[in-house]
This record gives C-alpha cells, structure tokens and sequence, in this order.
C-alpha cells in the first residue's frame, strides 16, 4: 500500500509511490493531483480517459478504460483535484521507457486527507540567485532606454509578484511555479554564452529581448498551486502577442526611438522561429539578435523538456 494514514486521517505519499521514483509493474494505492484530463478513443474504438497526474516530482499519464461508465468517472473528478489513485504501472509502448498508470479506480479527496506539499511543483533552482540574475543584468544594460523599460517593469510590485511565481507552460517545459523566471533566466545565460561567441550582436538588445520575451506568459496562463490553465486571452491571442502589448503599454510610459521598439518587438514576436515550423512566430527571424534569441528560447524549452520527461 502506497498511502500511509496518520492519526489525523492525512493520507501521506510513501517515498517510492512519488512519480520521480515509479517503476515498471508497480502496483499503485497512492495520491496524485490531477492536472488535466480528456476523453480519448482508442484503436478498437473504446473510449478512456486519459489523465494528466502531477505531484511534486513531475507528471505522468493516467490511462483509464472504464468502459460504459467512461462519461460518469470523467465528470466525478475535477481538474485541479487530488484523487487516490488505484492502478498499475505500464511501460508504454513496451521498451521505449515512457511510464503510465493504468488506473482502476480513482476517488477524490477531500482538502483535509492530503498534504499539499506532496503536490505543489515548484523550481528547483535558488529563486533569489535567478532574481539576481535579472537585477544584475538590468544594471550592466548601457542603452538607457532599454534599461528604462526593464526598470519600468521590475519597479512594478505586481508584476514582479507574479513574474517570479508564474509557469511558463502548461505541459510542454518549465511547467511549475517559477517556471517562467527559471525559464527567462536560463534563456537569458544561453544569450550571454552567444555574445561571447559572436561580440558582435547588439548585447542590450539582446538580453532586454531575453529578459521580456514571455512576460505575455502572465495573462496567458491562469494556475494555482495544483494545476495550469489557458487563460481565454491566452488561447485566442497567444502569449507572443499579448507580450508585445505589454511591452508597448510600458513603453508608453518612457520616450523610445521606433527604430528600437520595432527591434525589441521584432524579437519577441520571432522568437518561436520560422513562421514555417508552425509554433505560433507572425514572422521569421530577420536580424541577428531575433535568430540567437530564438535559438536561446528554444534550446532551453527542449533541453529541459526532456530532462523533465526522463526524470
């Protein structure tokens, strides 16, 4: 049995039933915060719910084939919501090392039988190196109206509040609180390594273009401590644009050449890359500190992606 039952009925995750630590053929009696969940059909054209299960470990997939009762199991249980969990631990497809449970049976919890702690994911790193990161990077900027616009943002108590709390995904990368500062910085530092490389690139730029590239992020997401949401503004503007709007809405309070705001905004709005690949860029890298910074962005979501699918 997975769960451990203390004298206050708190029912606490043993050590081996957090996801960083299931293996193959495990049976499964524990608790797992669901993050999201979808009807699918399978190949034989039965239905099941596909489940997207978090702790504070990292995510996993849920299958449950329920049969008739498919449509009755899905609206029992809320997004957002602990349940225990009764199942099975599966290597699928067989061999390639990605693990699901296949659930048997699924109850939600009440607020009071679990510890939150076991369920809030969160960045790893030191929050208060990766603020300074960002504060020292602001002091070396020389151009004075890119360093204006950052500290008309840093200097903003609310944005700053949920600029260091906020995910920078949903599923795909940096998806947990403080994703979106770990994700900034560590996008930040790759830029840095490029300037090395190539001196030649416009360095405050750059790192403005780096240190705002995903403040849209904050209106495109809606999150609480278990799960992560599209907002509507997001899903019908994507973070992009709503990054430039902001952008503009600070610039209004400062004085800022065109020339440098069609720049800044020009990074932003191809930091995804080709229009071609589909990943929601309006238009291609055209300068060379848009293409660096669409490199930067994307070996970082991709590198980390993957560390966070093999654990």
């Amino acid at each position: 049995m997975g769960i451990i039952m203390g004298e206050s009925r708190m029912l606490k995750k043993s050590e081996e039933d957090f996801i960083g630590n299931l293996k193959p053929d495990k049976r499964v009696n524990s608790l797992f915060a669901v993050s999201d969940k979808v009807i699918k059909t399978a190949r034989t054209g039965s239905k099941y719910i596909n489940f997207t299960l978090s702790d504070k470990t990292g995510t996993i997939t849920g299958r449950m084939f329920s049969n008739e009762k498919t449509e009755e199991v899905y609206d029992s249980i809320d997004v957002g919501s602990v349940c225990q969990i009764i199942g099975r631990v599966d290597e699928f497809p067989r061999g390639s090392g990605s693990l699901n449970i296949r659930v048997i049976r699924i109850q939600e919890c009440l607020e009071d039988e679990y510890d939150l702690n076991d369920f809030m994911r969160v960045s790893k790193k030191d929050r208060d190196e990766l603020i300074s990161e960002i504060k020292d990077t602001i002091e070396m900027i020389k151009t004075d109206d890119l360093k204006d616009l950052l500290n008309a943002f840093f200097s903003d108590e609310e944005f700053v509040r949920e600029f260091y709390r906020s995910p920078s995904a949903k599923i795909y990368h940096h998806n947990y609180i403080g994703g979106l500062l770990e994700h900034t910085v560590e996008v930040l530092q790759i830029c840095k390594k490029t300037c090395k490389i190539f001196p030649e690139l416009d360095k405050d730029l750059l790192y403005t273009g780096a240190i705002l590239h995903d403040v849209g992020k904050l209106r495109a997401y809606n999150y609480d401590k278990l799960s992560i949401e599209i907002s509507e503004e997001g899903y019908l503007l994507d973070h992009l644009y709503i990054s430039c709007e902001m952008i503009k809405e600070k610039i209004n309070e400062i004085e800022m050449p065109q020339k440098l705001i069609n720049k800044l905004l020009h990074l932003v709005l191809s930091h995804h890359g080709d229009v071609t690949t589909g990943w929601g860029s309006p238009v291609n890298p055209k300068i060379p500190e848009a293409v660096a910074l669409h490199h930067a962005d994307n070996l970082d979501a991709k590198v980390q992606g993957m560390l966070q699918k093999t654990g």
